[in-house]
């Protein structure tokens, strides 16, 4: 099937990929067909995003030609899960060619006598065990250079000289290396498969059906919800960590919303679907994180430049090591150490440095209510100065508290608002359980009600600094509405360090907020050109804020965060959007960011240090002074854990940003940068 997609975004998945020089491969060959505006393609995920006027098939076919796999993508969990399973079975096997390589290496390296049949079959059985690794190879000699050229190179020197040489054979190098690399692959899909785990768990979550806006679905115990909605009938206790992060479930009667990716605990309910499938909250964020983790940071973008050129370089110095050790150690060792240098070498941890990191963190992000949109958050967090806050529905709940020095006055109020929509009308009317009949209400904008009760004149409006309620023009009563203040904004703010308030509201009310806090720098009636201009005044600032007057200070700050109760405006405006209630996901934010940036740098200082160190060792840096030379066996197991360490590593951040999550929920006082 052909697929117009003119500017649209589109993804292929994309198989056969194994590093960053492979990435580079990939988006050249797109980015050649014409019509094409913009392409990245993702190593860890394994898939290609593009966007222009082309047909997908075209792609498709590009894709192929420069020598791997491309296909319309399939459910990502159903994906995931088909290559969980796979990478099991492939380890099993790759376990047991190891495990009988090291034990064929140890009984030739003992031994006496001839050791051809031996050498032949142990060959024989790990390539057939390891067929992937070569077949790999084959296909990187046509289509470009890449890591498992080098495996093809040594594997290919070694079997000649074993062939040529029989008295002096090398078989455990041909087939020792086969083991490690294809041992070194099958670990490497396992743990990639561990750290994408929460975002295959996330994307299983959306509705797959046709569901319009105005469908009644029910939804029975143990059912996820498929699509947000309102609660028609039923009531039962919904868990909504997918979208909340808060495990605790919350009961829902007629009336209420749920949002998709909920679980229905016990009972059934009927609900009216408010989005359709593809359109709900969570399809939201998985739409989010999946931009998040295919875009590509500046420096990943000159990791895959220096992959490019880094195999040729490899293959160059192999070729000078073997020319400059030959006449000192002889042909076979000179060979040896060149298929050493090829083996050792490992583009791959360079691929996956950034793209497994941001995985990671992103889908970590998104299982605990933080969706970070790109890059840009992660370059901006570890520089944060100063944190900007809005107060209305970001330090404060949005949800008004009434109190009153008078009931009868109240339920007066209550009577009389009960004709408006005006949310703090309809927080008197909630804080009122007995009302009176209202005749002949008028709405004055910007003011207050007026209307009659059994015949006398009543007017509730703004006074200075409280609600006033008159009778005829005599004062008969106040009532006092407060924006009651998150439970958790104090914490949040002690760990912020310099914290600005900036506020539409007036002085007294901005004043109360900031004194319970210890805002020192508090500023009230700010317009949304006074919060840009103060964002414009600072550096390396973020901004916390919620509303439509928010959206240009969020979109100008150097890091915005639009909170649980964000607009729409303002979700877009951000470079975080939190879906969890609460301020203390904010600093949460904060720290995942840094620890992501802090992960990837990491990993690129742990990919450039073993290829610093470990080639020249492999070329005989250390046989003057020391005697040592790297055996091929001892180069594809180096090279093998190599990637492993860069995929653990960013597996080691999820149960890091989990377990300081903990600990600020529990009172540490540590800030989180």
């Amino acid at each position: 099937m052909l697929l117009l997609l003119g500017t649209n975004m589109a993804t292929l998945d994309v198989s056969g990929m194994t590093c960053a020089v492979c990435v580079g491969r990939v988006e050249n060959a797109i980015s050649k067909i014409n019509g094409i505006s913009s392409v990245s393609v993702n190593l860890a995920r394994g898939v290609a995003n593009f966007s222009g006027d082309v047909e997908t098939e075209t792609v498709i076919q590009a894709i192929n030609k420069s020598g791997y796999s491309a296909s319309v993508p399939i459910n990502y969990f159903d994906k995931w899960d088909l290559e969980r399973k796979n990478s099991f079975r492939e380890l099993i096997i790759s376990s047991i060619s190891l495990a009988y390589s090291l034990l064929a290496m140890y009984y030739l390296m003992t031994s006496n006598g001839d050791h051809t049949i031996i050498g032949i079959v142990s060959m024989t059985i790990v390539l057939f065990l390891n067929r992937d690794v070569i077949f790999k190879g084959y296909k990187s000699i046509i289509h470009g250079v890449n890591m498992y050229t080098l495996v093809l190179l040594a594997f290919i020197s070694a079997l000649c000289w074993s062939l040529v040489n029989l008295d002096q054979a090398m078989w455990e190098a041909t087939f020792i290396v086969v083991a490690f690399v294809g041992f070194g692959d099958s670990l490497e899909s396992v743990a990639r498969n561990s750290a994408t785990s929460s975002f295959a768990k996330l994307s299983s979550m959306v509705s797959v059906g046709e569901i319009e806006v105005g469908d009644e679905v029910s939804v029975t115990a143990g059912m996820v919800v498929p699509v947000d909605g309102t609660v028609v009938s039923g009531k039962t206790d919904v868990e909504q960590s997918v979208i909340t992060g808060e495990a605790m479930p919350v009961s829902v009667q007629a009336g209420d919303s749920v949002w998709a990716g909920s679980t229905i605990i016990d009972g059934s309910i009927s609900i009216k679907a408010t989005s359709g499938s593809g359109s709900s909250r969570l399809d939201e964020v998985i739409r989010l994180v999946d931009s998040a983790q295919t875009q590509k940071a500046n420096i990943e973008k000159t990791v895959d430049k220096i992959a490019k050129i880094f195999v040729p370089i490899v293959i160059v110095l192999a070729v000078l090591t073997f020319f400059y050790w030959r006449p000192t150690i002889g042909f076979e060792s000179s060979l040896k150490m060149a298929i050493t240098v090829m083996i050792i070498a490992c583009p791959c941890a360079m691929g996956l440095a950034t793209p497994i990191a941001l995985f990671v963190g992103t889908s970590v992000g998104a299982k605990n209510g933080i969706l970070l949109k790109g890059h840009r958050a992660l370059e901006a967090a570890s520089k944060i100065e100063t944190v900007v806050f809005d107060k209305t529905g970001t330090l404060t709940t949005g949800k008004f508290q009434v109190n009153s020095d008078n009931d009868e006055c109240l339920k007066i109020a209550a009577s009389l608002e009960a004709h408006t929509n005006h949310p703090i009308a309809t927080a008197i009317v909630k804080s009122c359980n007995e009302f009176y009949e209202a005749t002949d209400v008028i709405t004055i904008p910007g003011w207050g009600v007026k209307g009659n009760i059994n015949g006398i004149p009543y007017s509730v409006g703004k006074g200075e600094e409280t609600i006033e309620v008159k009778q005829g023009e005599e004062l008969i009563g106040r009532i006092y509405i407060v924006d009651s203040i998150r439970s958790d904004a104090f914490s949040a703010i002690n760990r912020l360090g310099n914290v600005i308030l900036s506020s539409g509201d007036n002085e007294v009310e901005v004043s109360r907020v900031s004194s319970v806090l210890g805002i020192e720098d508090a500023r009230s009636n700010q317009s949304p050109e006074d919060k840009l201009s103060l964002i414009q005044s600072l550096s390396n600032v973020a901004m916390v804020g919620d509303g439509i007057n928010d959206a240009a200070a969020l979109a100008e700050a150097d890091l915005g965060i639009a909170v649980a109760s964000a607009t729409g405006i303002a979700d877009i405006s951000s470079d975080i959007v939190l879906t969890r209630e609460g301020l203390m996901t904010s600093v949460d934010a904060l720290d995942l960011a840094s620890k992501t940036r802090t992960n990837i740098r990491q990993n690129l200082v742990w990919a450039f240090c073993y290829n610093i160190v470990a080639i020249p060792i492999a070329m005989g840096a250390l046989y003057n002074s020391n005697g040592i030379l790297l055996p091929p066996w001892f180069a594809a197991a180096a090279m093998s854990l190599s990637s492993m360490c860069v995929i653990l590593n960013s597996i080691r951040l999820r149960w890091s940003f989990e377990r300081g999550m903990i600990r600020r929920r529990h009172g540490s006082r540590t800030t989180p940068r």
